[in-house]
């Protein structure tokens, strides 16, 4: 995203040459570093901003930025299957417990009523 001519000026007067900020999370942009989703046009600061914006959910993106690992409580998954995304049945049952979908990370609603 383009700065608007007073950020640019703001970012003039203390001597950058910065052009563009984050289209994720606003941060100024360092020429040299420039993350994109193909075919689209927005620039992000970093890979895990990037994928947060495409994912549309920071526990998946958190998990693509770091392959791997587990989505749950960041272990190693190097003895793990390819496609492994828990490290074992508890971290798995944990973060489903957490009432949060792997996909749209919004809680589900339950079907008991409160008492």
């Amino acid at each position: 995203m383009k700065l608007t001519p007073g950020e640019l000026a703001y970012v003039r007067a203390h001597g950058l040459y910065i052009r563009e900020k984050c289209d994720g999370c606003g941060k100024l942009l360092n020429q040299s570093f420039r993350y994109t989703i193909t075919d689209k046009s927005e620039v992000y600061c970093s890979a895990l901003c990037r994928d947060r914006v495409f994912f549309d959910d920071s526990r998946e993106a958190k998990k693509r930025a770091n392959p791997r690992k587990c989505a749950c409580c960041g272990a190693t998954l190097e003895s793990k299957r390819r496609q492994a995304t828990f490290c074992d049945h508890a971290c798995q049952m944990r973060f489903h417990r957490t009432g949060q979908s792997r996909t749209t990370g919004q809680g589900r609603e339950t079907v008991t009523p409160p008492l």
